[in-house]
């Protein structure tokens, strides 16, 4: 489990770190910046690539889910946050997870956590 979760925080990292260089004009990742990261054969590269699809996967699918049930908060992270004050934001919200929130969806507590810590300006998550 060790080395899965080494590669989980590798590949957010880097993901992240994307994402806070990218403007309206330059997507964080372009499809050939993911297709050459899933051309790569090492296991690190693998997982990378698994771990981004999986991730816009579940974000799609999260986000259609809340649209569905009018549960909807837009959220409105910082387009200059430091990918190290997502991710300390993120992992302060994890640690206080009971044993029945760590059971929950992880796109969904990622999406609900956000929503809580960069609601839009008016709107209550």
């Amino acid at each position: 489990m060790k080395p899965l979760a080494s590669t989980l925080a590798l590949a957010a990292a880097l993901l992240l770190t994307a994402a806070t260089a990218a403007t309206p004009e330059q997507p964080a990742m372009t499809a050939g910046d993911l297709a050459q990261l899933c051309s790569g054969t090492d296991h690190v590269s693998v997982n990378a690539c698994r771990i981004y699809m999986l991730g816009v996967t579940q974000g799609i699918a999260v986000g259609i889910h809340m649209a569905r049930t009018g549960k909807a908060v837009r959220l409105c992270v910082p387009s200059g946050i430091a990918a190290e004050d997502l991710e300390a934001a993120l992992k302060a919200r994890l640690a206080a997870l009971d044993s029945a929130g760590q059971q929950r969806d992880a796109a969904g507590f990622i999406g609900a956590a956000l929503a809580a810590k960069f609601p839009c300006a008016g709107e209550k998550p």
